[in-house]
């Protein structure tokens, strides 16, 4: 009886000891996350670190994993993931996360044995599926007469690259796009739709190649039309999906697109120029806020009283960002006068910016 009771405390004790090692584990993921949130990568790259030293939750390393993976941390995902694995070697997502570390790392044999493990406990996981069709096709790709137009650049006659380059020291302020028309216009539809096969085929949270890929769509084919829609994916990507958003970028792209194809339907154009007032908006970037506010009123002189109230309302926040006091306080006056007596939401917003431009 005694030995029961013994076994029978210890076991208590060891569920609650896991119990509040995946509370601790969750608390620590929350933080990371709101680290992430506030761009400090460094600090959240430390405290995954420091908690991962010895075994930690399945979870805690794959959420690790992903944020390396993010970085293009690609050697030290695959260092650290190896520790997981050996510390939890049946758990199939960390087998993923490691093969798609050596996939990103070049090690396509590495990659696809850790695939082929995943298949053989789980017949039907559909990522490690889609990652070894993804290494087959990537061979055969490389050995291709296509491969040679999806090579890196060479250099034209007048000496300028005529290739897609990447340029991550541009994404601090924006990513910068180098467009050749060195393929002809049917060499470009077909790189194009091979580039769009891939991307369809790429896991979804594999942002790094999903960014590269659109990249390259928007610089090699740009007269195909899925250039103006990789412009409009990218900016989707960087606004909507990424966590946090990089609205520089999504700017960046935006603008590319509206530079070169100024003619798109009017539709994606006045959505194009709404994502860009947030974009702006987000990045106090005022004096292109301004442009786009002003563009607004002259395509428009005399909208409905709401949309009137709200937009002179945005436009008289922006002039007062781009330190245009005059103007900032003559459209938020406008706003009071269409308001007429009504105090309007608008209305009292628009009344506390004055009080703020007076004092």
């Amino acid at each position: 009886m005694k030995k029961t009771n013994f076994l029978f405390t210890v076991a208590i004790s060891s569920l609650i000891a896991v119990s509040a090692n995946a509370a601790n584990d969750v608390a620590i993921i929350k933080k990371a996350k709101e680290l992430q949130n506030a761009k400090k990568y460094d600090e959240a790259l430390k405290l995954y670190e420091a908690n991962t030293k010895n075994t930690a939750s399945e979870n805690l390393y794959i959420d690790y994993a992903m944020l390396l993976i993010n970085l293009k941390k690609y050697k030290e995902c695959e260092s650290m993931l190896t520790k997981a694995v050996a510390a939890y070697p049946n758990n199939l997502r960390i087998k993923n996360a490691l093969g798609q570390a050596k996939y990103k790392n070049g090690d396509l044999s590495g990659a696809t044995t850790l695939f082929s493990q995943v298949l053989i406990k789980d017949t039907n996981n559909k990522y490690a599926k889609e990652m070894l069709d993804k290494i087959r096709k990537d061979k055969v790709a490389a050995s291709s007469p296509l491969a040679n137009i999806s090579n890196n650049t060479k250099s034209n006659k007048d000496g300028e690259d005529s290739e897609y380059e990447t340029n991550d020291e541009g994404f601090a302020d924006g990513v910068t796009f180098k467009v050749s028309n060195k393929l002809s216009p049917e060499e470009q539809k077909e790189l194009a739709k091979k580039l769009w096969i891939e991307l369809a085929e790429t896991d979804k949270y594999d942002y790094s190649t999903i960014i590269s890929l659109l990249k390259q769509v928007i610089e090699k084919c740009p007269q195909t039309v899925k250039a103006e829609d990789a412009c409009w994916k990218l900016s989707n990507l960087y606004m909507i999906q990424l966590d946090p958003p990089e609205f520089e970028n999504c700017a960046a792209v935006l603008e590319h697109l509206l530079s070169q194809y100024p003619k798109i339907e009017s539709g994606l154009m006045a959505a194009v120029k709404n994502r860009l007032v947030i974009a702006y908006q987000k990045t106090n970037n005022y004096s292109k806020l301004c442009a786009l506010y002003e563009e607004q009123f002259k395509n428009n002189p005399n909208p409905d009283d709401f949309t009137f109230m709200s937009r002179a309302l945005d436009y008289g926040r922006a002039l007062k960002g781009a330190t245009r006091y005059e103007e900032a306080q003559e459209w938020l006056t406008k706003v009071l006068e269409r308001d007429n007596g009504k105090n309007s939401i608008c209305a009292r917003a628009a009344r506390k910016e004055l009080e703020n431009l007076s004092n």
